[in-house]
């Protein structure tokens, strides 16, 4: 019991270390520095389909072979691809390194969740998942945010030495992950083979509330990720147009800083939030919050449209506990990790996808290329969201 203990004080720290990425405010000024706009659209796309590969293998291994030797398995994936961005200076060099940070992304991908749930369980605590998940996504941000400021003054002597930075906390990732217990599984005997797995998760769609909120899952995904990926030469666009702004490794920092710190925020009071309106209630909020982000970038570049843009990673932080909450406690242990990878799977794919396109139909000045497709995700954020109220109504059963 003891060690499962450990396990709780570890996991905030251990999501707070995997989430540092002090890459995250210079990497698309770090791939644009050495590829045009167009290949570094292809990189994050390789990266989304790299992870469409891997996602559900790494679940299915996560439900055969144990929690803890896929969250190993995931942080020595980002040590060599922390490794790899440090050496890279071809389009192909970046392309592999993407791949490892896919792979890294991916094997942690539902087994966090079900790692934490699963520890509460054995201890015969289920009832304290969802403000232990809160608090882990309050770390989440917050690590987000202080590697944010961290990598951006890295940065400024050259933009590898965030990538510096992360692979240093890759290693200590690694050592956390090293010292977890890993949750006994009660339910080996369930275990199925990868496609009799994945066809028995797909089976579980049957039940209405589980199929809205994967529907969700999907969705979300897509929407979170526009916002996050042109916030960037967002802020670029903003210091052509303000001859008195300058954008640099610090600048972007200290703008992703305060964004993870009002997330953080957010986070930790997800579970009062849905408590108090419902779970329908909370993840519609977050993604009409989402859509509103993408409509202010799309038609304001100015400084009070940059203030706002500071509560784009407010959605994320107001549904993610939430939705686990609603799903991971539904999903047969046997099958969860699986379960969990193929929403993600199917989010990150609709991502590659819509990426890809945008790229294909990005045409004439740069800023004016993100503008349009700042104003797709907008439309696509508005329809979706649209089906998804219409359907409500089967989620009454968790409200």
């Amino acid at each position: 019991m003891n060690a499962l203990r450990r396990n709780l004080k570890l996991y905030p720290w251990y999501v707070g270390l995997f989430h540092a990425y002090f890459w995250l405010p210079i990497y698309f000024l770090f791939f644009n520095s050495k590829l045009e706009l167009p290949d570094v659209l292809y990189l994050a796309s390789i990266y989304f389909a790299s992870v469409v590969v891997i996602e559900v293998p790494s679940g299915w291994f996560s439900d055969q072979f144990g929690r803890r030797k896929t969250l190993i398995t995931a942080s020595i994936f980002l040590c060599v691809a922390y490794t790899l961005f440090l050496f890279a200076n071809s389009f192909e060099g970046f392309a592999v390194a993407q791949v490892f940070l896919a792979g890294g992304i991916a094997f942690n991908s539902g087994t966090d969740t079900s790692f934490l749930l699963e520890t509460t369980q054995e201890l015969e605590e289920p009832e304290t998942y969802p403000e232990l998940e809160a608090k882990a996504m309050k770390f989440n941000f917050l690590g987000t945010g202080v590697a944010g400021i961290l990598g951006g003054l890295a940065a400024i002597p050259d933009y590898r030495g965030a990538y510096v930075l992360s692979l240093l906390g890759g290693i200590a990732l690694l050592y956390i992950t090293l010292r977890f217990k890993e949750p006994s599984n009660k339910h080996a005997d369930n275990r199925l083979g990868f496609f009799r797995q994945v066809l028995s998760c797909v089976g579980l769609l049957r039940n209405i509330r589980l199929l809205w909120l994967s529907v969700f899952a999907v969705y979300i995904i897509v929407i979170n990720h526009i916002p996050y990926e042109f916030y960037q030469p967002y802020l670029k666009e903003l210091a052509t147009q303000y001859e008195a702004v300058k954008v640099t490794p610090l600048l972007t920092s200290v703008h992703l800083t305060f964004t993870m710190i009002v997330a953080s925020f957010i986070a930790s009071r997800s579970i009062r939030i849905r408590n108090k309106i419902g779970t329908g209630a909370t993840l519609l909020s977050a993604a009409g919050l989402q859509i509103a982000m993408m409509a202010i970038m799309h038609f304001f570049v100015n400084i009070p449209a940059a203030i706002a843009t500071l509560l784009r990673s407010c959605p994320r932080a107001l549904m993610t506990a939430p939705l686990n909450a609603a799903v991971a406690p539904s999903v047969p242990a046997s099958k969860r990790a699986t379960f969990l990878s193929l929403q993600s799977l199917f989010g990150r794919l609709g991502f590659s996808i819509t990426l890809a396109l945008f790229g294909a139909a990005a045409e004439g000045e740069e800023w004016v290329a993100i503008t349009k497709m700042l104003g797709w995700g907008m439309w696509i954020g508005i329809g979706g969201c649209i089906v998804l109220l219409i359907t409500i109504s089967a989620l009454r059963k968790i409200n």
